[in-house]
């Protein structure tokens, strides 16, 4: 399965996309990680609609299908607010991207102030070091400049 990057924006349609298979997800976290480019920031536990009292009764259908009853509308709302909150979480102390937002397609937003911690991490390295780098594995330059390009809107991981 692949994980998908996609450049956040204002609309409902996706902006331009980096996509990586699981084998190479593994080389991209471990050099990341190199680079000083992750953080080991630990996610929040996911929003559970018990947490805010509902239950299977409280929908028409199944819960997946988001069809709420009115009396609980609210409550849901708050809900998935809730929810998406924790999948745009920020830090903005952050020193690059936490490690769970990349190596998960959860839905998870790495933010621009995560990226671009990330971009200084890896620009702080020795500029022989990092075409090194880029030489050897021409994926990492697109992924660099993935990254320069979403720097201000955000990425969202699939």
């Amino acid at each position: 399965m692949a994980t998908q990057f996609f450049i956040e924006t204002d609309t409902d349609t996706y902006g331009d996309c980096y996509a990586q298979s699981a084998g190479n997800m593994v080389l991209l976290l471990s050099t990341m990680r190199e680079y000083g480019m992750l953080t080991d920031a630990e996610p929040l536990p996911p929003v559970c609609l018990s947490d805010f009292g509902l239950t299977v009764d409280d929908f028409d259908g199944p819960p997946s299908a988001g069809k709420v009853k009115p009396e609980k509308a609210e409550v849901f709302a708050a809900a998935q607010k809730a929810a998406q909150d924790r999948l745009e979480r920020d830090d903005p102390a952050t020193t690059g991207i936490p490690r769970y937002k990349a190596a998960y397609h959860d839905g998870f937003l790495i933010t621009p102030v995560e990226i671009a911690a990330a971009l200084h991490a890896y620009e702080s390295r020795p500029a022989d070091r990092r075409g090194q780098l880029e030489r050897s594995l021409p994926e990492w330059g697109w992924w660099i400049a993935f990254l320069r390009k979403a720097a201000t809107a955000g990425i969202r991981v699939l």
